[in-house]
């Protein structure tokens, strides 16, 4: 069974409301950017918040 911070993150008062969106539309990967710009987290941080990969894509690129 794995742990989601989805719902207390979007309970959460200080998180923006472009991000909270984002979760709300099952969009994790652009939540988990939003996170690693807002609240300077590495991918590896925003991505275990939202149970998504964004470190790949990132290399990617």
């Amino acid at each position: 069974m794995k742990l989601s911070f989805v719902p207390l993150l979007l309970e959460g008062k200080t998180l923006s409301a472009e991000a909270r969106n984002a979760l709300r539309e099952n969009r994790r990967g652009d939540a988990a950017a939003l996170l690693m710009q807002q609240y300077d987290l590495d991918c590896r941080e925003a991505g275990a918040l939202v149970d998504v990969s964004v470190c790949d894509e990132e290399r990617s690129e």
